[in-house]
């Protein structure tokens, strides 16, 4: 992100902690539903929502910055199977948001020039070829890596993900090494969707397997690798008591309360509004087209969440930034940087 971006959303979470109203700086919106690819930990593409369209996506984007969201995040299904992704990029851009855009990656050589209208990519790569096609479906590794190679060669800061599974969890070390040689960030998480997003069960690892793996990520972030996840992120997973359950009323060792809502929501497919993507289906959100943004705002910050804290990678980053814990922030900082110094 931007410093002059990070500083100004900086401001406004100080704003809105010392004032005890605290306002969403950051939102995503997922575009769709649909995707070509087959990840066997994925159930998004088999929802049916009625899509926003151009025009209401595009006033959708206006009244957010209009209302003081400094980040946007693209994702869905995918994306780029929209075939105006590019209008909608360029119009959160021409509204001044710093834009993030997740992606498995197939479309990019066919759609290299949105490279140059986003700020940051995020490209799925679970591990080397026999685990990225366990993991999603066979040929889609050659798709991610040949997205890989062509992000890698831009100015878009890139990063990738990985959904640590039984068929990857013993490739941390491969993905650490591909990010050294192409110049990308990576970042981890666990299985974490809830039943309506994802599947879990038959591709989680063990406890014991997860907490062995994340304590080799941090390992290999105090030595100075490249991983985007910060030491206290690692942290909250390894001490994570269920990996089977996603979500927990117990906030986090390094913030008091859950600031989903308050200071970052998620747009659904339909334009309702949620605190993040693990409480869609819990009730039916307020919907932004209908009320307009303000006002669906508004009422979400009325409801009351049902956690305080979830095993979710983004979710555990967020809180700890709005949480200001500056260990983190150090972290982002410099891992923001990283490709201004590449």
């Amino acid at each position: 992100m931007k410093f002059s971006i990070m500083a100004k959303a900086g401001a406004a979470v100080l704003k809105g902690r010392l004032s005890g109203s605290p306002t969403p700086i950051f939102a995503t919106i997922a575009t769709n539903n649909a995707c070509q690819s087959h990840c066997r930990y994925c159930k998004i593409p088999a929802r049916h929502q009625p899509e926003l369209s151009t025009q209401q996506i595009k006033k959708l984007i206006k009244e957010m910055a209009t209302y003081g969201i400094q980040r946007l995040g693209i994702w869905g299904g995918e994306p780029l199977l929209r075939p105006d992704i590019e209008e909608i990029v360029s119009c959160a851009q021409e509204n001044g948001l710093y834009t993030t855009l997740d992606t498995n990656g197939y479309l990019i050589p066919q759609k290299s020039k949105l490279l140059e209208k986003l700020d940051h990519l995020i490209i799925s790569l679970d591990g080397p070829e026999e685990a990225h096609d366990a993991n999603r479906e066979p040929g889609s590794y050659a798709k991610a890596a040949a997205a890989i190679e062509i992000a890698s060669q831009s100015k878009v800061a890139l990063w990738t993900i990985t959904v640590l599974t039984v068929n990857n969890i013993y490739k941390v070390d491969w993905i650490l090494e591909t990010a050294e040689k192409y110049g990308f960030i990576p970042t981890f998480q666990v299985l974490h969707h809830s039943e309506h997003f994802g599947v879990n069960n038959p591709l989680r690892p063990s406890d014991e397997e997860y907490r062995e793996c994340l304590l080799h990520l941090k390992e290999a972030k105090l030595k100075g690798r490249r991983i985007g996840n910060s030491i206290q992120c690692l942290d909250h997973l390894i001490n994570w008591k269920d990996y089977s359950h996603n979500t927990s009323s117990e906030s986090g060792s390094a913030w008091k309360q859950c600031w989903a809502g308050k200071f970052y929501l998620n747009i659904d497919a339909d334009g309702c509004l949620y605190p993040c993507s693990l409480l869609i289906g819990e009730q039916r959100g307020p919907n932004a087209i209908e009320l307009g943004f303000a006002e669906a705002v508004k009422q979400l910050s009325q409801k009351s969440l049902p956690c305080q804290s979830c095993s979710a990678t983004c979710f555990t980053e967020y809180n700890l930034l709005f949480s200001l814990n500056h260990r983190t922030i150090l972290q982002w900082v410099i891992a923001m940087g990283h490709r201004l110094r590449s």
